[in-house]
């Protein structure tokens, strides 16, 4: 059996991981790459965009960028993503921002309403990418 967390799979990316996260950025696993969810920290973990949806989802889509050019992939590799908004009437402006992002690219994806735990957070955003034939993760990751 393979471990999922073996060297080279998983990968970290300095202000959105580390020091102080119990989980990794990305894991992954064969040709897919697992992006645990992002959501609108800055580096400093501030919240930036603070009651507006549209910088919070740009926010969170920055850095889903960042965790997959540690695996030199980008927005255009992601096949399917989890969304979670705080409140329905966010759908709009979340898309309005989640359509500019994604520049004509239409990966598959579930929106769900849900709480999330920093009550200042309003979106969260969870990607699986594809990365056929592609290097692991670099220590060069988010710099």
């Amino acid at each position: 059996m393979t471990s999922i967390q073996s060297p080279g799979r998983t990968i970290d990316v300095p202000g959105i991981t580390t020091p102080v996260s119990p989980y990794p950025a990305a894991t992954r696993a064969g040709d897919w790459v697992y992006v645990s969810g992002q959501v609108s920290f800055d580096d400093d973990g501030s919240v930036r965009g603070e009651g507006d949806i549209e910088a919070q989802t740009r926010c969170s889509l920055e850095r889903l960028q960042r965790v997959l050019a540690g695996y030199g992939a980008g927005l255009a590799d992601v096949v399917s993503c989890t969304v979670y908004l705080r409140d329905a009437g966010l759908a709009d402006a979340f898309n309005t921002a989640w359509v500019s992002a994604f520049d004509g690219h239409r990966p598959s994806r579930a929106t769900v309403v849900a709480e999330l735990l920093d009550r200042r957070l309003l979106v969260e955003v969870q990607a699986i990418a594809y990365l056929p034939q592609t290097p692991t993760p670099s220590s060069e990751a988010g710099k």
